[in-house]
């Protein structure tokens, strides 16, 4: 059972989040680009492999149950600073665990929270965008002028193939997801190097079995830099939709070393 809580980020907003008690280190989940920590964390932490293990996950600004602050400009950098502040007053080591975007944002707390002393007890990430190759979506929205992007939000909204990634991205707020996807764009490259080099003992990287070759490929170099790869077989990239139990068994399979 999660119990609702807000995280207030120093000197800015104020996420809403959900706590499970349990055994540590604590699970701190971060959402993709238009996905919510609310909808894509739960079906996950009910896996049997992550029976009575703490959790925490979180909706960033304007997506899910946080909404935008109007004077906020969504900036991964920014985040990952601003999360970090706010993680170093967890009393259990944390574990990150990022999918797509937010294994971007993931890799960028941790970084912060190693420059503050405080490095995770893991960091774990589900297809994040390392490479330039790895933005998709995030690239055609960036691409787009934000005033256009905007008008036509309700179309690419429809444009999903998931119906449970439509039902997500009805959550979003439209300008938050372009800064984000814009943000996304310019942070998520070059980053493999920096996640091999991260000083945090236990790291991996989650693939989807039916993932697209850009991202088998990345995962191909990210095994190649020593880090560990685990395969969903029964999932692309949604993991949470597709196989959130498969997830589950991953994250605990690169936590134990199994």
């Amino acid at each position: 059972m999660f119990r609702r809580e807000r995280i207030e980020l120093p000197r800015g907003p104020t996420l809403e989040a959900a706590r499970r008690e349990g055994q540590g280190p604590v699970w701190v989940y971060l959402h993709g680009l238009g996905c919510a920590g609310s909808l894509d964390w739960p079906p996950v932490a009910k896996a049997p492999a992550l029976a009575g293990r703490a959790s925490l996950w979180v909706d960033l600004p304007g997506f899910g149950l946080t909404a935008r602050p109007p004077d906020f400009e969504s900036d991964l950098d920014v985040l990952g600073r601003l999360l970090a502040g706010a993680l170093v007053r967890e009393p259990l080591p944390v574990a990150l665990v990022g999918h797509s975007m937010g294994g971007t944002l993931a890799l960028r707390v941790a970084e912060e929270l190693v420059a503050l002393g405080h490095p995770p007890h893991a960091l774990f990430l589900a297809e994040p965008n390392l490479r330039a190759e790895d933005a998709t979506g995030s690239a055609m929205a960036a691409a787009m002028r934000r005033e256009d992007f905007v008008a036509g939000w309700e179309a690419w909204c429809s444009g999903s193939s998931s119906e449970a990634y439509r039902a997500s991205l009805r959550q979003s707020d439209p300008v938050t997801f372009h800064q984000s996807a814009s943000s996304l764009v310019r942070v998520g490259r070059g980053l493999l190097p920096r996640f091999a080099a991260l000083g945090v003992a236990r790291k991996g990287y989650v693939l989807g079995g039916r993932s697209d070759a850009a991202t088998r490929e990345t995962a191909r170099l990210v095994a190649e830099a020593g880090i560990r790869v685990v395969t969903v077989a029964e999932s692309g990239h949604g993991f949470s939709e597709e196989d959130p139990e498969g997830l589950g068994r991953a994250l605990a399979e690169l936590l134990t070393g199994a």
